[in-house]
């Protein structure tokens, strides 16, 4: 939501709770098309692993549609998307990277700020990722305001 009131005496109640940066690995970004993922059945249904997790009537496909459309990001990029900011292996078989670079070539049409740093040889998961996060660290740095001297 939007900024708190102006006269808060707590600087926490005084901030907008909007999203205002993200940060995330290997996202699934539309489940409506997995691509090469190791978790695609090639019946356009959900993920292998996940299809009881979505209920029973996932096994009617046109209903899927519906219901995979809603649970994918790439379908809903706001006007107002934070800036973000995603980590991808090249070699990841669950989550391909196709994931990622689609969510940001659709983000960037729509005029928002996605950046894709690709992890060469990473899978779902690399051993030097401790790095990566203090990389989000850096970028959240970088992309979120402080507001000092407001009683913070």
């Amino acid at each position: 939501g939007g900024a708190g009131p102006a006269e808060a005496p707590d600087s926490v109640d005084r901030a907008s709770s909007a999203v205002q940066a993200v940060a995330v690995f290997y996202p699934v970004t539309d489940l409506l098309n997995l691509g090469a993922s190791t978790e695609n059945l090639g019946d356009g249904g959900p993920p292998k692993s996940f299809r009881d997790s979505f209920g029973p009537g996932m096994t009617n496909l046109a209903l899927w549609k519906v219901v995979g459309r809603e649970c994918s990001p790439i379908f809903h990029i706001p006007t107002n998307l934070p800036p973000v900011l995603i980590y991808h292996g090249d070699a990841d078989t669950l989550v391909p990277l196709d994931q990622s670079e689609r969510f940001r070539d659709a983000a960037q049409a729509a005029g928002q700020t996605v950046e894709v740093r690709v992890h060469p040889g990473g899978e779902h998961g690399w051993l030097s990722m401790i790095f990566d996060v203090y990389r989000f660290a850096d970028w959240f740095d970088e992309h979120l305001v402080l507001r000092a001297g407001k009683g913070d």
